[in-house]
């Protein structure tokens, strides 16, 4: 335990910087007493005299003098510290971390993001792409405040809050004979050319999934990491893509068509997950809200 308190030190400051015990105990609001017995205490604690004390003076000893070179140093340090919690939390400075599934990233993330810097100039925001399971390695080790994405199952560590339900969608060329249906079943699929997502995502593994619960086998024509090469290479002609809704923008130029794919198991719960028990910051409290569409706490 340290051998002095910090009221000590700040009261040691002040006599010092008012060269006496009355001139501080009246700018401290303090007794003269309590001045006096908290400036013995503390040199009690060091074992050395801090002030040369006579009827009329006080001034400093050695000792006294080094102490308060080094304690003006801490107690300004307290103070910046003080003063970064504050601005933090009247959304002044400050810093998020996030890690995103890409899917979510790419599509619906930038307006988001974009949204919360101008309200909050000040704070930055560093983003990390990552698969789910990737994102749960990130949060334990503190890399992360939260993350967003699918999970199919939560570890008792974490705490997932859904906020979206996304289905899948087949991406294809606008001649393509899907291009205009809204929905479709995913045996309409059966003699097309795919292009997907390569293992060990999440959205691969949910698709071969599906695929063989009606029979049918995914054998990928191209396997691609990024969801826009998928969807470009759909825009070509190549085959059709199958991809989360989520990880696919309109067409600005009606160049291809996103049909959404009818199956029970083609569908993804898409939430903010944190440690269990975390306590976030005011910055990430506020893009956590604007994210899951809530309305943030006064």
């Amino acid at each position: 335990m340290l051998p002095m308190t910090l009221k000590q030190l700040e009261i040691f400051v002040a006599v010092a910087e008012q060269n006496g015990f009355r001139r501080a105990s009246e700018r401290l609001n303090l007794s003269q007493s309590a001045v006096t017995a908290h400036i013995k205490l503390l040199e009690s604690h060091l074992g050395v005299p801090l002030f040369h004390r006579t009827t009329r003076t006080v001034r400093m000893t050695e000792a006294g003098e080094n102490l308060y070179r080094r304690a003006g140093r801490v107690l300004e340090g307290l103070e910046d510290i003080v003063r970064i919690f504050h601005d933090e939390a009247a959304m002044g400075r400050g810093r998020v971390l996030l890690t995103s599934a890409p899917s979510f990233a790419a599509t619906r993330l930038p307006a988001i993001l974009a949204r919360f810097q101008g309200r909050n100039p000040n704070i930055t925001v560093h983003v990390r792409e990552a698969y789910a399971t990737d994102m749960l390695d990130i949060l334990r080790r503190g890399d992360a405040d939260f993350a967003i994405g699918p999970v199919e199952k939560v570890p008792r560590e974490f705490e997932f809050r859904q906020f979206l339900a996304d289905g899948y969608c087949a991406v294809v060329t606008a001649s393509h004979p899907l291009a205009g249906q809204t929905d479709i079943p995913l045996g309409a699929l059966t003699d097309e050319t795919i292009l997907a997502l390569p293992l060990p995502s999440r959205t691969r593994i949910q698709v071969e999934s599906a695929f063989q619960s009606v029979g049918m086998t995914l054998v990928p024509h191209f396997e691609m990491l990024h969801h826009q090469t998928l969807i470009s290479m759909a825009e070509q002609g190549l085959g059709v893509a199958i991809l989360p809704e989520t990880a696919v923008p309109p067409a600005k130029d009606g160049s291809y068509w996103a049909a959404r794919i009818k199956h029970p198991q083609l569908t993804r719960r898409i939430g903010i997950i944190t440690l269990r028990g975390q306590t976030l910051a005011p910055g990430a409290r506020e893009l956590v809200n604007l994210i899951a569409g809530r309305k943030a706490k006064p």
